[in-house]
């Protein structure tokens, strides 16, 4: 089996899993169906559930799909891997998560959605631009030439301003931003109000021209050789308009160790000292400073991190669990960078394995040490029969992140959001409650 199709096997379990692709039976608890979710039983730890929409998509996996606007706002797209995909929201101000569209409602709304059409996902993170979030649809992933059966993807966009979720593909030749294909990641290019997406099965590099609604094909670099490869699940526009992304061909893995970039005067290039451990594409990360630093993680643990200054790429280590990394063993797609800039705080996930497998760690940046923070199922309820973790660089103004989880049994996606500074002091108070005890008997 290629690599990564650890997602792809857990897709497939999911949607042959009882009652896949019907409405269940619903949230487990009242707590689970309030849009202001329910307290965990660890301080620093808050929960929702991702609700049913209008049109009946029950939300059962969120891939990478969780991101943040300047004033806190969370977005988080939920999706059943086989129909429709839908965008939330989770207010600052209130705290309230609500559906804010999805893209079945959105294209018909603009009668660009035809019959049989599906959108399996909304694998891009909800990216911010310029006063808008913006996601793409990925209606299949596998890498072969099947895509071709299929239309290409629509760019959706959600303005908080009007509270109205659009689809801007309606607009573009055909009703798609290309003929065929799919996106997987996005980033934000404000300076010249363009948004870039990177394909799949392909690994294509397009443009959206956001004041013209027009999406370009930009090509890909002629060293991918043959025609499919994995494309990173993250890519960054630094602060000088330069795209950098990773993409991986799991048969030959030393062909794309490396950093390559687009830029808009030059075109496609290659940061070939820049290496990639094992070949392996990047998969989280975050940026400061309008993309001029970033530090990101591939799915096994491999830490970096970017400094535009410095033009510099720099390895810090691989996250240590104790776990073999990789299919089979642990993956990770959970990312959020400290405010500080001087840790990580990662997750595990395991296909097929069982939540009792997942934990949460802090990468030191500086040491490249890492620190076992708890296993999420001992954590709370919550996690149990969860074992996918998701999202990155989704972060409130409050210095808490957020996340998403999923898996047996089929239930709803649940949101979840760490103030780590008050969870680590209470797991801390906790053991020192539990030894106290021990000694006293």
């Amino acid at each position: 089996m290629m690599r990564k199709s650890a997602c792809l096997a857990l897709a497939l379990c999911l949607s042959l899993a009882p009652g896949a692709g019907q409405a269940a039976d619903g949230p487990a608890t009242i707590a689970e169906s309030t849009p202001s979710g329910w307290p965990g039983t660890v301080e620093g730890l808050w929960h929702w559930a991702l609700p049913t929409t209008p049109n009946g998509l029950y939300p059962r996996q969120s891939w990478h799909a969780t991101g943040s606007a300047p004033n806190g706002d969370i977005y988080v797209a939920g999706m059943d891997h086989r129909t429709n995909a839908a965008l939330y929201r989770i207010e600052a101000a209130t705290g309230l998560l609500r559906y804010v569209g999805d893209a079945r409602s959105a294209s018909e709304a603009a009668d660009n959605w035809r019959p049989g059409e599906t959108a399996q996902k909304f694998h891009t993170r909800p990216l911010w631009h310029r006063g808008k979030i913006y996601v793409a649809t990925m209606d299949r992933s596998d890498l072969d030439a099947a895509y071709l059966e299929r239309r290409g993807f629509h760019w959706y966009a959600y303005d908080p301003a009007t509270d109205r979720f659009t689809d801007l593909s309606a607009k573009e030749p055909g009703g798609t931003a290309v003929p065929h294909g799919n996106l997987v990641s996005l980033a934000s290019d404000p300076v010249n109000d363009v948004i870039y997406g990177a394909g799949v099965p392909t690994g294509e590099i397009y443009r959206y021209d956001v004041a013209s609604g027009r999406t370009q094909d930009l090509g890909r670099p002629t060293i991918y050789g043959t025609p499919y490869v994995y494309t990173g699940r993250v890519m960054w526009v630094d602060g000088r308009g330069r795209l950098y992304f990773t993409a991986m061909q799991p048969e030959d893995p030393a062909r794309l160790d490396h950093i390559m970039y687009y830029d808009p005067q030059s075109g496609f290039g290659e940061e070939k000292d820049w290496k990639l451990q094992e070949g392996m594409a990047l998969e989280t990360g975050q940026c400061t400073e309008g993309g001029r630093r970033c530090v990101f993680a591939d799915d096994r643990g491999h830490v970096y991190r970017f400094d535009q200054d410095a033009h510099s790429w720099t390895y810090h280590g691989q996250v240590q669990t104790g776990k073999t990394a990789g299919w089979g063993g642990v993956e990770f797609w959970l990312f959020a960078l400290s405010p500080g800039g001087d840790s990580v705080y990662l997750a595990t996930s395991t296909s097929p394995k069982t939540s009792e497998d997942t934990a949460l760690y802090e990468f030191d940046l500086a040491t490249g040490r890492t620190r076992t923070i708890c296993v999420l199922a001992d954590l709370d309820p919550a996690f149990a029969g969860r074992h996918v973790h998701t999202g990155y660089d989704a972060w409130d103004r409050q210095g808490r992140f957020y996340f998403a989880s999923f898996g047996y049994p089929d239930r709803p996606v649940i949101v979840s959001r760490i103030d780590p500074d008050r969870l680590k002091a209470a797991l801390a108070r906790r053991a020192e409650q539990g030894h106290g005890a021990a000694i006293a008997r």
